[in-house]
């Protein structure tokens, strides 16, 4: 009998079979990822025997402190900046939301770990690190001028090691630091002891399941839920998103508004009807015989020391910058930042740009575009325009702020640095001293050819830290006397007093080269901030001495901000030009009356800045100073209009399509020939 014959599959064709196979191994490869992410959270709640020696109580009580770790680093890193554990713990209570989304983050980024590594221990400190690294930074960085770290710092990471320079010996690292750590320590010694020789199986979808969690963190942090919880008000600090966030996530909140988010009325009509009124009252070309050579001096934390309470010197540590503030121009000059980034300042000035209308994640030294640069509106292009020298000097290196990148595309011809100047130029305090800086823009002074030249020079000498052994041990013997200052406190003071007699000396020096000069100069001398002087960690030498209420720059009424905020500027000329100088300057408005005191044509960005100034002297994240000098909080309505335009001026050239930046920035009439 014949058999029956078998029925066989109709054949597929070759590319058919591959596609079959392909998604086999697909699905294949979707369920080892699942299985070994699942094998990975049992391990992680102690409910598998991995390794498959060890008491169940071990597994359970392994389990439960990996599980926890997220929560632990977070209590940790938030200690660290909080420097307090009855902070911490109000923190928590308060702000739980944010405290349980941290966590969360958390322990994807440590899930990622574990399946990476395979080892408990790893997959807690590898995430641990830079968390705790960039806590203890931020605190010490508010320690010094009362500002957590921000996002625009990491891009100064390279250089934390001459940053770590400027500190002062002994420098407390935070209350918090400590007991933080030996929590981070007891945390991981447990989970060595509970899951010591333990580690994933090896399986091949192991690297599957870790991609997977990648892009499962990866959505959450970059589509809107959390975005959304994150963003803040349009100005809001640092440490105010700190403050509602914890620190990791406020960080996180900066870089969702790292970019100045587009004005609502931000259009081309509008542009195109706010360059017409520019040009409609842009003001004549300035009719002048012969230009002067300007010589801008930002001196390191120049201010007028004997203006702060409770302390008194019998030698004025100012002599020179005090008798010619009675002959010349001299007032309060109002930085936008305190306690240090003098890079942002000189910007500022350079530029006419407020920092407020930067985004959250940027600053004027950091600018996502680098290409930006090479259209900001410029006050050395200016002056090079109409035939300026324009030179640099500094007597530091150039690892700071990309001065060497920056410098160039806002218009200096020259720049000049510490290892520029000559052989065995005098030093003070650890740097190149004031009196180097001097002798080196006199030197570029008379190396100026024909026309006039555009000095800016800027100092180091009097940089902190400030500490008894600054000067080679020396005191300055001005006669200082205070009753509430305690030792440490008495010896930084001496030591920033000794800085401060070296520039007004240096200054001297400066002014009395230029008065023997027979070409027209003007010289502008400024304090770009006021220095950050901790005395405790807790305290300043300000809070001590009653200049402020608080140490915390979130506790500063306006009136507070403004002092805070406020050094000393000097002009003079050699050539008995009477200059008309408000008696408060910032770092706004300077650029442009430079222009106007040289009889430089204005492009009409600064045109507008130097109008605006009467009604806004500066801005900035908590501080808008009017025309008259009230200080405001945020702007009042009055001046809404005027900080709406100058927003979209600003959009304009740094952020939006450029509808009217080239002519806002460019030379009105073009250079001179």
């Amino acid at each position: 009998m014949r058999g029956k014959r078998r029925k066989t599959a109709p054949k597929r064709s070759l590319p058919e079979r591959h596609w079959d196979q392909r998604v086999r191994e697909y699905l294949s490869s979707v369920a080892g990822s699942f299985r070994e992410m699942g094998a990975s959270l049992a391990w992680w709640a102690g409910l598998l025997p991995i390794p498959r020696k060890g008491s169940r109580v071990r597994r359970r009580l392994g389990g439960a402190l990996l599980l926890a770790s997220p929560l632990l680093l977070t209590l940790c890193c938030q200690l660290i900046t909080l420097r307090s554990g009855e902070k911490t713990l109000a923190w928590f209570t308060g702000h739980l939301p944010a405290a349980l989304i941290t966590a969360g983050l958390l322990f994807l980024a440590e899930l990622i770990f574990l399946l990476a590594v395979g080892r408990p221990v790893w997959a807690v400190l590898l995430p641990a690190v830079p968390v705790m690294i960039l806590a203890v930074v931020s605190t010490v960085k508010e320690m010094v001028n009362g500002v957590p770290l921000l996002i625009s710092d990491l891009s100064m990471a390279a250089q934390a090691g001459a940053i770590a320079g400027f500190l002062r010996p002994g420098m407390s690292w935070g209350k918090g630091t400590a007991p933080a750590l030996l929590l981070l320590l007891l945390l991981l010694a447990g989970l060595w002891f509970f899951y010591r020789g333990a580690a994933l199986r090896p399986g091949r979808y192991r690297a599957l399941g870790c991609e997977v969690v990648i892009v499962a963190l990866a959505l959450i942090l970059f589509t809107a839920p959390l975005q959304s919880f994150a963003a803040g008000e349009e100005g809001e600090t640092q440490a105010g998103r700190n403050e509602r966030l914890g620190f990791m996530l406020g960080l996180y909140s900066a870089g969702v508004d790292h970019v100045m988010s587009q004005p609502g009325d931000y259009t081309e009509d509008n542009m195109n009807r706010i360059l017409l009124e520019l040009e409609a009252q842009a003001e004549p070309v300035p009719q002048v015989d012969t230009r002067p050579s300007v010589v801008l001096v930002v001196s390191e934390s120049f201010f007028d020391v004997t203006q702060l309470p409770n302390l008194s010197f019998s030698h004025d540590p100012l002599l020179n910058f005090r008798a010619l503030g009675k002959a010349y121009p001299s007032g309060t000059f109002l930085s936008n930042t305190y306690g240090g980034g003098t890079g942002n300042v000189e910007m500022e000035i350079l530029t006419g740009i407020p920092s407020v209308f930067l985004g959250a994640g940027e600053s004027h030294t950091t600018l996502a575009d680098p290409t930006v640069y090479e259209r900001l509106p410029s006050i050395v292009k200016a002056f090079s325009n109409q035939g300026y020298g324009t030179v640099m000097v500094h007597t530091y290196d150039d690892s700071l702020y990309s001065r060497r990148e920056n410098m160039p595309m806002v218009g200096f011809e020259q720049m000049v640095f510490q290892e520029d100047f000559p052989e065995g130029s005098h030093e003070a305090g650890g740097f190149l001293s004031d009196h180097s800086l001097t002798q080196e823009l006199i030197r570029r002074f008379e190396d100026r050819g024909d026309g006039p030249i555009f000095l800016y020079g800027l100092s180091m000498e009097n940089h902190p830290p400030y500490h008894v052994g600054k000067f080679w041990g020396d005191t300055s013997n001005l006669g200082m006397e205070c009753g509430v200052l305690n030792q440490w406190g008495l010896e930084v003071m001496d030591s920033l007093a000794y800085g401060l007699r070296d520039a007004d000396v240096a200054l001297g020096e400066l002014l009395d080269y230029f008065a023997r000069q027979t070409d027209p100069v003007i010289v502008v001398f400024l304090g770009d901030h006021l220095p950050g002087l901790y005395v405790t960690e807790e305290d300043t030498l300000y809070t001590t001495l009653g200049y402020c209420t608080s140490s915390n720059t979130q506790d500063w009424s306006p009136e507070e901000m403004k002092r805070m905020h406020s050094t000393s500027f000097l002009v003079w000329n050699n050539y008995e030009a009477q200059l008309e100088v408000p008696e408060i300057l910032s770092c706004t408005d300077l650029g442009t009356k430079l222009l106007g005191w040289a009889g430089v044509e204005r492009p009409l960005y600064f045109q507008w800045v130097d109008r605006a100034s009467e009604e806004v002297i500066i801005y900035r994240s908590r501080l808008f100073v009017a025309g008259d000098g009230t200080p405001y909080e945020k702007p009042p309505q009055e001046a809404e209009e005027t900080v709406d335009v100058w927003r979209n001026l600003v959009y304009d050239i740094l952020y939006g399509q450029g509808y009217a930046a080239e002519k806002v920035t460019g030379p009105p009439g073009g250079p001179i020939e």
